[in-house]
């Protein structure tokens, strides 16, 4: 009976040991670095998909072929009339919805890597500003194309082929931020120590 008291007894107090033990000094950092550095990826990546979505609609409301050219019937000889069946017109709304939603991912992620600065310049970590730098250049150049996509959306008759330009190159440098935050996120969950 007394070896079985003495067995609970120690592994309640492992049990305690293990339950009031405070986390290390980088604990609440790397949570932090984790949930703001998924929160910026997320908002990159959704950015991302609704711009190639946007892509794909701006692209379904055009014709899928070269324009048919016929000679009209009964007109004159050489008079000649281009026909472009498929063609569907743009709609301001879906046009509205997309490019604000695109928007508002950009903001998102710009807070998100805000945050991470913040905490870089805290730490005075050099690598992770230099990363950060870059992934900035490339959401400031995204944020640049996506103004352009609104500029030329603006207009009462989008564009189709401008706007897909836009999307693309929204996509690059979206593809590239993304990629550069990945191998930051990567760095930054190497370098710290996992929590027991």
């Amino acid at each position: 009976m007394k070896s079985l008291a003495a067995v609970l007894l120690a592994i309640f107090a492992l049990c305690a040991d293990a339950a009031f033990a405070q986390p290390d000094a980088g604990a609440k950092a790397r949570g932090q670095y984790n949930f703001y550095g998924r929160g910026a990826r997320s908002a990159m990546r959704g950015a991302r998909e609704s711009t190639g979505s946007f892509r794909e609609y701006i692209r379904s409301t055009q014709p899928e072929s070269e324009p048919i050219v016929a000679a009209q019937p009964g007109a004159r000889e050489g008079i000649v009339i281009r026909e472009q069946p498929g063609v569907i017109a743009v709609s301001p709304r879906i046009v509205q919805a997309a490019t604000d939603e695109i928007g508002d991912y950009i903001m998102k992620s710009e807070k998100h890597l805000a945050w991470m600065r913040r905490q870089a310049e805290a730490r005075k970590d050099k690598d992770t500003l230099a990363s950060l730098d870059s992934i900035d250049r490339n959401l400031a150049e995204a944020k640049q194309h996506h103004a352009t996509l609104c500029s030329c959306c603006l207009e009462d008759n989008v564009d189709p082929k401008a706007a897909m330009v836009c999307c693309q190159t929204i996509d690059e440098s979206l593809g590239k931020a993304i990629s550069e935050h990945d191998v930051l996120m990567k760095r930054l969950g190497e370098k710290q120590p996992s929590a027991k």
